[in-house]
């Protein structure tokens, strides 16, 4: 499995403490938002790593770790691990703040 670190983007999203599984309904790009189902609802989504290259299509499952607003922020399925970090919780790299 390949398991990475979550690059949080903007400082506002909130991370979930325990992620859930969704499934990709409309494409979903560094650059285009898509759409998941997450916990029978649909909602907007959209990668959390803005840097990633990965495009997520339709029957894509997905690990949601967080949100922004009402935008789910997801990642591939397998990209992170629960027990991946000593603490057992998700490894997050916080954003750094520009003076």
């Amino acid at each position: 499995m390949n398991t990475q670190m979550i690059k949080v983007q903007a400082p506002d999203s909130i991370l979930f403490p325990e992620p859930g599984v969704g499934k990709v309904e409309h494409t979903i790009t560094p650059t285009k938002p898509g759409r998941v189902k997450f916990k029978a609802t649909y909602w907007p989504a959209r990668l959390c790593d803005h840097d990633s290259e990965v495009t997520l299509v339709p029957d894509d499952q997905v690990t949601v770790v967080g949100r922004h607003g009402i935008t789910l922020l997801v990642v591939p399925a397998g990209y992170i691990s629960p027990g991946n970090s000593p603490d057992g919780e998700p490894e997050v790299e916080e954003p750094s703040q520009s003076q």
